[in-house]
């Protein structure tokens, strides 16, 4: 994890990391920020490992063992300030340049830097300003929907989405979404690479790389039919 915005937001990160079984509670977490002086207490009594240094530099990504890592959360240092986006530029383009397999996420203020963090090597952004924008525009047009995604995405609580990957023999989403039910899940639509469809039509074939977008108490591992 790059940058201490506070406490409260590590804690609510890895709360939610630590609740899904693809991530789990003994994975190794390493904070890399360059002005924190100690680890706050809070975090040591999460097993957190604290690196202190610039983390645009290879010494301190070294000894943060990023070259092993699987994951890496960039989030931003200082919230609301869209200057921050620069820094996480910065600190991909870092992490990219030693290791490309790391899974790299970036929160984004400023909907404008999304295309640099791309070309940074980023595998993921989340805008917060953009989600912002949507989730009150939403809530008013649709009351309640933000207690509805909450549950969705939070993992300790209620049902989540998941991205299933699929296996096997082609299939329709209608025999998916049957062998969904089967195992308790609510199939919603089909990711692959060139995007995502929600609610496809019943005829709509499912192939092996596909993921299929579900809600359920928790993860598959895989689904075929």
């Amino acid at each position: 994890i790059f940058n201490f915005p506070g406490v409260t937001m590590i804690e609510r990160v890895l709360e939610e990391l630590r609740l899904d079984s693809c991530f789990g509670t003994e994975r190794q977490v390493v904070l890399v920020d360059e002005d924190l002086a100690e680890l706050p207490a809070e975090l040591q009594k999460l097993r957190v490992h604290f690196v202190k240094g610039n983390p645009t530099r290879d010494e301190t990504l070294k000894r943060a063992s990023i070259d092993g890592a699987s994951h890496a959360v960039i989030l931003s240092k200082k919230p609301g300030d869209p200057a921050s986006d620069n820094l996480n530029i910065s600190i991909t383009l870092a992490i990219e340049g030693r290791n490309r397999k790391v899974n790299t996420v970036v929160e984004g203020l400023d909907p404008a830097a999304e295309e640099l963090l791309r070309k940074a090597g980023c595998d993921r952004i989340v805008c917060t300003s953009r989600f912002g924008a949507t989730f009150m525009s939403q809530e008013l047009l649709n009351p309640g929907v933000q207690d509805v995604l909450d549950d969705l995405l939070s993992a300790g609580k209620g049902q989540q989405f998941y991205f299933v990957p699929f296996t096997g023999a082609s299939a329709s989403f209608s025999a998916v979404a049957d062998a969904c039910r089967g195992r308790g899940h609510l199939a919603l639509g089909v990711s692959r690479a060139d995007g995502i469809r929600i609610n496809p039509h019943q005829d709509f074939p499912v192939s092996e790389g596909d993921r299929v977008i579900t809600v359920g108490p928790s993860r598959l591992a895989v689904l075929t039919v």
